[in-house]
């Protein structure tokens, strides 16, 4: 026994022994800067007797490596100088062996079954084209795992028995963060066919399928990668057909033809306030998007012919998704440039139970590209904003999943250093919501959402001086708080492979507090205090759906449904049937054609707004004024040209009625259906109309081989009648836009492998808004600006044109992924039309451009 012991202590003592001839205790003092693997090689080599052997053309000697410290130990120097790079080493005797370590990657994720959300087990997922091949079955709760997927542009594909077959394409992994992709599948009725939803999201199908008419989903690689996007979900959707986005100053977006303010906004199931910075009351647009490309997942976005789910809008839906945070381990983001800086984390919160945190914090101030002179901004102006967004995600054993979400963002415009002028304008929003997904059995599941959402809209302006004879003394003090409180409960039931219904319900609150104050001592009594908005109370809605798709053959889908939607404020009721088809006739192509009528309520401004009479007093001349209606009408063809080229056309007629005008002679010309945000106080009357119909086409190669590009246009005409029965084109009536978007990516780096370097370009023409034309003359003779309301609409400002640039290096290392970005929005400096007005003082109507040229520089590191 006791030799036993001897032996091996001896043993031990001969392998440390061992060990400390093949790594002596070498100190050395390092100092490198920048500088070359390969020289800090040599350098190595000659502070030891070790030499290194390694190929120059599979290890990248070129690298900078930085490290400066003092009487370190020589194999602690070697394995910092390699930390960050995919390179490994073998001591052999004297020589020390570089080898080129390949960079990889874990991708999982959950595969359901789409119409019960029940996980499918068995199912099976691989990477196409891998040697050997990489892939993974998933377990009883439908999860799946692969890991040492290596780095770089691939495709997934998702199969099981009895189900159509699915793939994700050209998915971007990277060594920073692990992938986690969640599929649903589609029981197939008779055989499997293939369904490949694209990863660059283009032509994609929506994820609610029961929208199978004008509609898309997009990703965040797509934010980031389309030029303009800059993480955009509007400044994206302005690359689609049939939408116009000219205002380089915001993301306001025309889609076919209809007012901005006709979008409905959605996170998460819940409907949610206007998400953008820097926005006004009644609009649905901003200067800069709060949603960060940090948090959002794949996403839908429709045109028209809304499925039965979606109420209060007539122009266009912005669904969007929060994903949810890595339920494994802790990962992180920053992102810096000259818009600000991005800071977001990810993680587990309880590993056992599969809880997870996600959040991004971004603050900017746009005073850094003024101070740098790309956009020209007062030194006595300030812009800065904020946001906060997250996503906590709990499931449990028995009583589903709970999640826990919620977004907010504050922004402000101040203008002040001015002894006789001060101007302060915010705009700020706010949601936070809890939602639950609970399986009731295998056909059924339910979800459940509670929301409290709100914003606030204020300005605080005066203006006060006297020279000479000259006293102005104006003020003007306005805040607009709302308030929403929603609960909604939605339950899917599938029959079976062919019968699918959902309905549900929502119900919702609002309170309001508006006030708005104005002083002006150069009017005359009574007009020199006045009180637009003194007003404090509390409405709601009601809203409910059913959606049945029926599957009557595999090639051939319809989905009918109805909506209902009341307006507690003025007791006003709207049933609204919508109707969808679609049948693929051909392995390659289909046709669909979609009916639906759509309602939506007005800015609660217009219906509690004081309207000043000749003597001071007020009245509120529209507080029973009705919703806006329309009925749309759609007809699109489809074409799989090849794997990764794709044809979509849609014809589309619009009927809006019931639209708030003004019988009044002096406004006989006006209609809200030109109005994108703001309201009125004249009398109106739901007795105005308008038209909306066009063509759409967009040729589409998804991105593969290394390139993408997307041309598409649109041919449209938009006309109203007001209350002087004329019929007129729309402010928003551009008649035609044309966008054409291509890139392409280089792997660049030691084979080719771990480095991106990506250009993309986009060029957008379109017909512009319209005006109110200045009656010159007129002007010139009152000393004031004079429109000519005749003649609303028949002009229109100079078409608009842009192009805009973007590079990208993208760079992988063995624990994160980094990237540079330029985007050169506007890259032609081209000054396109931003408003018009009379000066008096030069006697001429001025024309002012919005922003020229504006690179946006940044850089992204995960980790």
């Amino acid at each position: 026994m006791y030799k036993l012991i001897g032996m091996a202590v001896l043993g031990l003592l001969a392998t440390s022994s061992l060990l400390a001839q093949e790594r002596p205790d070498l100190r050395i003092n390092t100092y490198f800067h920048e500088l070359p693997l390969e020289q800090v090689l040599g350098y190595f080599e000659e502070q030891s007797d070790y030499t290194f052997s390694y190929s120059s053309s599979a290890i990248p000697v070129d690298e900078k490596v930085t490290l400066k410290e003092q009487n370190i130990s020589f194999w602690t120097a070697l394995d910092e100088s390699l930390k960050y790079l995919p390179v490994t080493y073998e001591v052999v005797n004297k020589n020390i062996v570089l080898k080129y370590n390949k960079l990889t990657q874990t991708i999982r994720g959950t595969i359901l079954d789409k119409d019960t959300q029940q996980p499918i087990f068995g199912a099976t997922v691989f990477v196409v084209g891998s040697d050997p091949l990489i892939g993974a079955t998933t377990d009883m709760n439908g999860r799946y795992r692969m890991n040492s997927v290596p780095v770089g542009r691939l495709t997934l594909r998702y199969d099981y028995l009895g189900y159509e077959e699915s793939a994700v394409s050209n998915v971007l992994l990277g060594s920073g963060k692990e992938l986690i992709l969640d599929m649903q599948l589609i029981e197939s009725v008779i055989k499997m066919e293939e369904i490949v939803v694209s990863a660059a999201g283009i032509g994609s199908q929506p994820l609610n399928e029961m929208g199978m008419i004008s509609g898309r989903s997009f990703t965040v690689e797509e934010t980031k990668r389309y030029p303009i996007s800059i993480g955009d979900p509007m400044r994206l959707a302005s690359s689609f057909a049939g939408v116009m986005g000219t205002d380089d100053d915001s993301n306001e977006i025309v889609i076919r033809g209809n007012s901005p303010r006709g979008i409905l906004w959605k996170m998460e199931g819940v409907e949610i306030p206007n998400p953008n910075h820097f926005s006004t009351e009644g609009s649905s647009s901003g200067g800069i998007s709060m949603f960060s490309t940090q948090v959002i997942s794949r996403s839908d976005f429709y045109t028209g012919a809304f499925a039965p789910i979606y109420g209060n809008v007539l122009s266009g839906v912005f669904d969007i998704n929060l994903r949810k945070g890595n339920n494994e381990r802790h990962e992180h983001t920053i992102q810096a440039g000259l818009l600000g800086i991005d800071l977001s984390s990810e993680g587990p919160i309880n590993q056992s139970s599969g809880s997870s945190y996600l959040f991004n914090y971004r603050y900017s101030t746009l005073s850094i590209l003024s101070d740098l002179g790309l956009v020209e901004i007062d030194e006595n102006e300030k812009n800065t904003f904020q946001d906060l967004a997250f996503k906590l995600n709990f499931p449990t054993e028995n009583l589903g999943t709970f999640s826990v979400f919620g977004m907010g963002g504050l922004s402000k415009y101040s203008r002040t250093g001015e002894s006789f002028r001060e101007d302060v304008e915010k705009y700020n929003m706010g949601v936070i919501g809890l939602s639950n997904d609970y399986i009731l059995n295998s056909s059924t599941f339910i979800k459940t959402s509670l929301s409290v959402s709100g914003t606030e809209v204020g300005n605080d302006e005066y203006i006060k001086y006297q020279q000479d004879t000259i006293r102005v003394d104006y003020s003007n003090k306005e805040s607009f708080k709302k308030s929403f409180t929603r609960g909604s409960i939605i339950l899917n039931k599938k029959f079976n492979s062919r019968h699918i219904v959902e309905l549900g319900t929502v119900i919702s609150r609002l309170d309001y507090d508006f006030v708005e104050q104005e002083h002006n001592v150069n009017n005359e009594d009574p007009f020199v205090d006045l009180v637009l908005f003194d007003d404090e109370g509390a409405s709601g809605t009601q809203q409910a759906f059913v959606s049945w798709k029926f599957r009557i053959t595999e090639e051939l889908s319809l989905v009918n449904g109805l909506h209902y939607f009341r307006f507690g404020f003025t007791g006003e009721d709207s049933w609204e049937p919508r109707s969808s088809l679609k049948w693929q006739f051909r392995e390659n192509q289909s046709i669909s054609a979609g009916f639906g009528m759509h309602s939506r309520l007005e800015s609660l401004e217009y219906y509690l707004g004081n309207f000043i009479n000749p003597d001071g007093s007020t009245i509120d001349h529209n507080p029973d004024l009705g919703m806006s209606k329309a009925n749309h009408f759609v007809l699109g063809y489809d074409r799989v040209i090849s794997p990764n080229l794709y044809f979509k056309t849609e014809i589309y007629y619009q009927y809006l009625y019931n639209i708030p005008i003004s019988n009044d002679p002096r406004f006989g010309w006006y209609s809200s259906i030109n109005s994108s945000d703001d309201y009125s106080t004249i009398p109106l009357d739901n007795e105005g109309s308008g038209i909306n119909y066009g063509v759409e086409m967009t040729l589409d190669k998804r991105f593969s081989q290394n390139y993408y590009f997307m041309v598409n246009g649109s041919i449209f005409n938009s006309k109203y009648t007001g209350g002087d029965g004329i019929e007129r084109n729309t402010r928003f009536n551009g008649n035609y836009t044309y966008h054409a978007l291509g890139g392409k990516e280089w792997k660049v780096g030691k084979n080719g492998r771990n480095n991106i370097i990506g250009l993309s370009a986009k060029v957008s023409y379109a017909g512009n808004q319209r005006l109110i034309p200045i009656d010159l003359e007129e002007s010139i003779n009152q000393g004031v600006q004079v429109n000519d309301f005749e003649r609303a609409y028949e002009e229109s400002a100079p078409d608009f044109f842009r192009m805009d640039l973007q590079f990208s290096y993208r760079r992988n290392k063995p624990k994160s992924t980094s990237e540079w970005r330029l985007d050169l929005q506007n890259v032609t400096g081209r000054m396109n039309y931003g408003a018009q007005y009379y000066s008096s003082g030069l006697e001429k109507i001025v024309r002012e451009g919005q922003f020229g040229l504006i690179p946006v520089l940044s850089y992204r590191i995960e980790f």
